[in-house]
C-alpha cells in the first residue's frame, strides 16, 4: 500500500513542479515583452483632433483601444478588445488617463501587466499621429 502512495505522490510533485516552472517561464517572458515597450513621452497637446486606434499585445494579453482627442486633450478612451484572463480590473486605468490627460498613470494593483499593455495601446494610437 505504501509503494503506490509514494509513486502517486511523486507523480503529483513532479506535475506541480512542471506547472510552476511553465508559469514562471511565461511570466518572465511577458515581463520582458512589457519592458521592451517604447515608453517615450507623448505630448497630447500636439496630437491633432480625431479618433485614433491602437493595439498592443504580449503572449497572453491583447488590447485594442479607440482614443478620442480634441483641443489637445484626451476626451475618451474606449477599450475595444481586452483579452487577458483575470486582468480586466485594469480596464479602469483609462479613466485615470482621461482625467489626467496623460498616459503615464499608475498601474492597477493586481493587474499590472494588463495595465501596461493598455497604456502601450494608447501610446501606439497617439504615436501614429505625431
Amino acid at each position: 500500500m505504501k509503494k503506490p502512495f509514494k509513486a502517486l505522490l511523486s507523480i503529483v510533485i513532479i506535475f506541480a513542479v512542471l506547472i510552476i516552472s511553465v508559469a514562471l517561464i511565461v511570466i518572465n517572458r511577458m515581463s520582458s515583452q512589457i519592458k521592451a515597450f517604447d515608453r517615450s513621452g507623448i505630448d497630447v497637446s500636439r496630437v491633432e483632433d480625431g479618433i485614433y486606434h491602437g493595439h498592443s499585445e504580449t503572449d497572453l494579453i491583447k488590447v485594442e483601444v479607440r482614443v478620442n482627442v480634441s483641443d489637445g486633450m484626451i476626451r475618451d478612451i474606449e477599450i475595444l478588445k481586452h483579452e487577458c484572463g483575470k486582468g480586466h480590473p485594469a480596464d479602469v486605468i483609462v479613466k485615470d488617463m482621461v482625467k489626467r490627460n496623460d498616459i503615464e498613470v499608475d498601474a492597477v494593483s493586481g493587474a499590472t501587466m494588463s495595465s501596461e499593455v493598455i497604456k502601450e495601446a494608447v501610446r501606439n494610437a497617439l504615436r501614429t499621429e505625431l
